[in-house]
């Protein structure tokens, strides 16, 4: 359980969702006289604990969601939040028809990658665009 709000990550308590915030940017190229700027890798990373599937969106630019165990009743909640939310990038444990199963229609699967908990359990990890970003 726990947190809510219009900005709220988790989900339904068996889970959690990771935002990670738009802004930064790096220095770069440089020439003159310039000294070096050092940037912080991870200055616009927010990672919010709390239950997803409160309030109207999730405003965030990549959301990373920890769902694997997700009910059926928590995933079509997530779904419909997600489904109003302007994130850029999804990484989730559940397959593109999952998903769409439940309502989020916006989204497409890119890439995924095979993981393994620290217990040696094999996973996949899928990666999804959201299509009303995606260039034309």
């Amino acid at each position: 359980g726990g947190g809510g709000g219009e900005e709220s990550g988790g989900g339904g308590g068996d889970g959690g969702v990771d935002g990670g915030g738009g802004g930064g940017g790096g220095g770069g190229g440089g020439g003159g006289d310039e000294p070096a700027v050092d940037m912080d890798p991870f200055e616009s990373v927010y990672f919010h604990f709390g239950d997803a599937t409160l309030g109207s969106h999730l405003d965030f630019s990549h959301v990373y969601v920890f769902d694997r165990v997700f009910s059926p009743t928590t995933m079509a909640s997530l779904a419909r939040v997600l489904q109003r939310s302007p994130f850029r990038v999804l990484v989730s444990y559940r397959t593109a028809s999952e998903w769409w199963e439940h309502g989020l229609s916006v989204v497409q699967p890119v890439a995924k990658l095979r993981l393994s908990s620290t217990g040696k359990e094999g996973m996949t990890c899928w990666i999804y665009i959201n299509m009303r970003y995606a260039p034309r």
